[in-house]
């Protein structure tokens, strides 16, 4: 019998979202030790407490970069011999045109969706390939498919975040070590719903809005298969994978998507309960999935 010290270990950013709470459950019912890592300690130990009694709470800021490089520190020092799985779910949303927009907010976006999963993975990425094992994953988004309007630097970190795994890819291949981006379209958390209460890309809407089991289950999937790309749904990144590949032509076709995404958006306030004055709320960010 496994004791929690001799467990493999999986560590996931976000762990308290709605997203990372999912796939840690997911991870330990699979017999990892799970390191939950949140952006406070109330966070992390809220985090820990409703993944199992074996989890491991642990704080880290994604945009402070003196935390996130302790916490990749951590990584090579303390757990590389354990680490297996490690998974980049942590996200931060600030809906906005970029001419109005803040430096800090810009900064924010990009650090946590890009800066800190780079260096997270790079520490991983060097235990796992020592050993010759180990399986990268993160929670990229349609959005690092299709360009979102409203949504520019969210868009620009997913499609620098799925640019650096698939280059990462094909350099641990061969090695035992296999990377992993999920790709949901619009997903039913928190962020969602603060995305449809200020202002968020309509695009967000314009098919089924995912549930998180949805997503866990295309966790599971990339788990087994070890594929590179994982997209929920798979007809949504057809049309975005075609739209991506002629970009002056997808803009012009935009409008008639934010249409009928406005009526999804209608029709996704309705089902939460949330009335249209709700939308004219002031902008603000939002952390976590």
């Amino acid at each position: 019998m496994q004791t929690a010290d001799s467990k493999p270990l999986a560590l996931v950013t976000g762990a308290g979202g709605g997203i990372g709470l999912g796939v840690s459950r997911l991870l330990a019912g699979r017999g990892y030790r799970v390191i939950a890592v949140e952006i406070d300690e109330t966070a992390a130990m809220t985090a820990a407490v409703a993944i199992n009694a074996d989890a491991i709470p642990v704080v880290c800021d994604a945009a402070d970069r003196e935390q996130v490089a302790g916490l990749c520190a951590r990584v090579r020092k303390e757990w590389s011999d354990r680490l297996d799985v490690l998974v980049c779910n942590a996200g931060v949303i600030v809906p906005g045109i970029v001419a109005d927009s803040a430096a800090k907010d810009l900064n924010t976006q990009l650090s946590v969706m890009l800066e800190s999963p780079v260096q997270l993975i790079a520490a991983a990425a060097e235990g796992m390939r020592r050993r010759g094992r180990g399986h990268i994953l993160a929670t990229v988004s349609m959005g690092g498919v299709l360009a979102l309007p409203g949504s520019a630097v969210y868009s620009a970190a997913k499609s620098g975040l799925r640019a650096f795994l698939t280059a990462l890819s094909c350099e641990l291949r061969n090695t035992g070590v296999a990377v992993s981006g999920i790709y949901p379209s619009g997903v039913d958390t928190r962020m969602l719903q603060h995305e449809a209460l200020h202002g968020g890309s309509m695009l967000n809407f314009v098919g089924k809005v995912l549930s998180v089991e949805d997503v866990v289950r295309g966790y599971a999937r990339a788990l087994r298969t070890r594929r590179l790309e994982i997209f929920l749904p798979y007809a949504d990144s057809i049309v975005s994978r075609a739209m991506a590949f002629a970009p002056a032509l997808s803009n012009r076709a935009l409008p008639l998507m934010e249409r009928i995404g406005r009526r999804g958006h209608a029709r996704y306030l309705k089902r939460k309960g949330l009335g249209q004055e709700h939308t004219r709320r002031p902008r603000a960010r939002f952390r976590r999935r």
